[in-house]
């Protein structure tokens, strides 16, 4: 016997932003799977717009999903990479917690090779592991190809 399941009726792209989580929307803290990426839904609490591709961190223990770009190197976890919209202030978007995603390197950090580790850098930028110095942040992605600095690149993520 063959069992015919139904995928879920989901109103809402992975790729939105929006204002308010009501109507349609699904509040923060709900994860999705699409496309062989998992998904975090979080709320920009931070004083900044969040551009694709940048890591985001916890920035409130209160809702736990709460997040903000960091402005220390190496000092956080990340809990997911915004994006294909900049988050703006004050809005909900969703983050990719684990698959193949694009990410931003930093203007200084230099390259990342071709299966390189990268990690959470100032501002929400990746960083090679190697180019840090001290308490290291966990490793959170590997690059899939070599990646310079100030450039995007696509990379496997697993976050938290």
């Amino acid at each position: 016997m063959s069992f015919y399941g139904a995928d879920p009726v989901l109103f809402e792209g992975v790729s939105g932003v929006t204002a308010t989580p009501g109507g349609n929307d699904v509040g923060i803290g709900y994860r999705r799977t699409e496309g062989g990426k998992e998904y975090l839904k979080v709320y920009n609490d931070c004083n900044s717009d969040i551009n694709p591709g940048y890591g985001v961190v916890l920035s409130s223990g209160v809702s736990g999903y709460s997040i903000s770009v960091t402005s220390v190197t190496s000092a956080d976890i990340v809990v997911g990479v915004a994006q294909s919209t900049t988050m703006t202030t004050g809005t909900y978007g969703w983050v990719v917690t684990k698959g193949i995603t694009a990410v931003e390197m930093g203007a200084t950090s230099g390259s990342v090779a071709s299966l390189g580790l990268i990690e959470i850098g100032a501002a929400g930028v990746f960083v090679p592991v190697s180019n840090i110095t001290g308490v290291k942040s966990p490793a959170v992605g590997q690059a899939l190809a070599a990646i310079v600095s100030s450039a995007s690149g696509n990379a496997y993520v697993s976050c938290y």
